[in-house]
């Protein structure tokens, strides 16, 4: 196994914004790390399964993908979308409440990696390119998913306590700007996954 480039690829893919790194930004700076829990909790708990299954599944999942991309992109895409409604939403009102708006909540973050085609596709390279050519065993499988949610579970709390520290009193002054512009990342988003 190549693992300098694979930790170099996982570092990238994992740091670099996506629709989980900005939901994490938005819901730190919104409800801080505690208020954000539930939410990044699944999304890692999602992201290790779907590494698995890409890993278990790398050869049956590529003649599977292509057929079914173009609908996931789409899917992955309508969802970002709903997204950024949320966020606009929510930064049009004074008192945001995590669990009754539903941002921050263990359903949000499976849905989230379930439709993101960015940890999915991060996933499937890692397993066809640094994984699989050199070795099949379940061990090394486990391994490169075991990495990636390391790496994701640092990105994504780096993410959240950004969002929280560096924006938290900005956001309260200017909530609604602020959240126009997360939203338009989320859309820029959404059509990058499409093209």
């Amino acid at each position: 196994i190549d693992y300098s480039g694979m930790l170099l690829y996982l570092a990238v893919s994992a740091f670099t914004p996506g629709p989980n790194n900005l939901m994490c930004m938005y819901l730190g700076a919104t409800y801080g790390l505690k208020g954000s829990r539930k939410f990044i909790t699944a999304s890692m708990a999602s992201v290790f399964v779907k590494a698995l299954l890409c890993g278990l599944l790398n050869v049956a999942l590529a003649s599977v993908i292509p057929a079914v991309v173009p609908v996931l992109k789409w899917v992955g895409a309508a969802y970002m979308l709903y997204l950024a409604w949320t966020m606009l939403k929510s930064g049009m009102k004074k008192e945001a409440a995590a669990e009754k708006k539903g941002e921050s909540t263990y359903s949000a973050g499976i849905l989230l990696q379930v439709l993101n085609m960015k940890s999915w596709v991060a996933a499937l390279s890692l397993f066809s390119v640094y994984v699989v050519p050199y070795t099949t065993e379940l061990t090394a499988i486990v391994t490169g998913a075991g990495i990636m949610l390391g790496l994701l579970i640092v990105a994504s709390l780096s993410w959240c306590l950004f969002g929280r520290a560096a924006i938290k009193n900005v956001y309260n002054k200017y909530k609604l700007p602020l959240s126009i512009v997360m939203a338009l990342s989320l859309v820029y988003c959404a059509v990058t996954a499409v093209l």
